[in-house]
Order: structure tokens, then C-alpha cells, then sequence
């Protein structure tokens, strides 16, 4: 199957130009493939990547430890408990509609989604568990926990293991974000 193709015409310098077709020639590749191969190897950020650095520098920037209301300076939360709720809903939501997208009954989906929660540290998967069944309400403190210790592993799971952005669960993780000292 051909694969489709566009056009890129850009202005380079002639001695990159060369030194680009050398290299592609010793590599036994047009200049096509061997730029093509070069700018697929380039590391690229997930969208999960920039919404934790979204997320990270939203919580430096905007919610810096004095203008936090008494409650949450006590706790130090940089979620809401209402927002912390809606997410664990809608975390919720996806897991059942991808788990019937996959045929699978909701213990079969908890089981083969284990393993993706696993290669996050701190994912404590029985309290994900427990949210995704709708046997335990996540807090605003759990979901700060979660974030600080790197990322959260239920939503960077889910996305694993659904294969999916699963954009409304990304909105309400940024939902939940505390935001009330933006006014002030």
C-alpha cells in the first residue's frame, strides 16, 4: 500500500545539504528515508507529558502556598474535593465504556488494566480500584498525593492501557485544579 505523501520544500545550507546526502548514502537510504527515519527518532512529548508540565506550571505560578485558602494550606491540596469527585467520575465513565469497547466484563478489564498501573510508582492500585468500581470517592489530598509523587497513574493507566488521549478525562484532571486564588 503506498502511503500518502506531501511535499517539503525548505531553503538549507549547502554544506548541511551535503553532509545530510553523505550520510544517507553510507546509510544505503535516499536522502527521502534517511531524513524521514531521523525525524521519526526525534523524542517527542506525549500529550500526557505537557498536561503534567501544564498542570505543574499552573500549580508555581498561580497557586504559590499563601494564597491558598486555610484549609488547603493545612493540607497543602492543589485539587478540589468537588473536582477531585467529578474526576474520579468521569475516570469512572471511561473505564466502563473502554472495558465494553473491549468485550470485557468489569473484573476482566480491572485485571488487564493491573499491569498498566504497575509500571507507575505509587499507583496503589487498590484505591484505583475502588474509585473505578464507584466504591470510594477520591479526595482533593489523594488526587495532590498522586500528582506529587510524579504523575497520576490511574489517568496515565487509563490512557495506557485504552490506547486513547481520553481528552474529557484530561479536562477534568485540569478541572479539578484549585483555582480560586486566581481572583485574588
Amino acid at each position: 500500500m503506498a502511503k500518502n505523501r506531501k511535499q517539503l520544500n525548505i531553503n538549507i545550507d549547502p554544506a548541511l545539504l551535503l553532509k545530510l546526502k553523505s550520510e544517507a548514502t553510507k546509510n544505503g537510504k535516499t536522502l527521502t528515508e534517511f531524513v524521514t527515519e531521523r525525524l521519526n527518532k526525534l523524542p517527542g512529548k506525549s500529550l500526557e507529558d505537557r498536561l503534567e508540565e501544564r498542570l505543574s506550571r499552573l500549580e508555581k505560578i498561580l497557586m504559590p502556598e499563601e494564597n491558598l485558602p486555610d484549609q488547603d494550606k493545612k493540607i497543602g491540596s492543589i485539587f478540589s474535593d468537588q473536582g477531585a469527585k467529578e474526576y474520579g467520575e468521569v475516570a469512572k465513565v471511561e473505564f466502563e465504556s473502554h472495558a465494553k469497547k473491549k468485550g470485557l466484563n468489569i473484573h476482566a478489564a480491572l485485571l488487564e488494566l493491573e499491569p498498566f498501573l504497575k509500571k507507575y510508582p505509587y499507583s496503589n492500585p487498590e484505591l484505583v480500584f475502588q474509585i473505578l468500581l464507584g466504591t470510594h470517592q477520591l479526595t482533593g489530598l489523594e488526587m495532590t498525593i498522586a500528582y506529587r509523587h510524579g504523575s497520576c497513574a490511574m489517568r496515565s493507566a487509563l490512557n495506557d492501557w485504552s490506547k486513547e488521549p481520553l481528552e474529557r478525562l484530561n479536562l477534568a484532571f485540569l478541572n479539578a485544579v484549585i483555582t480560586k486564588s486566581l481572583a485574588a
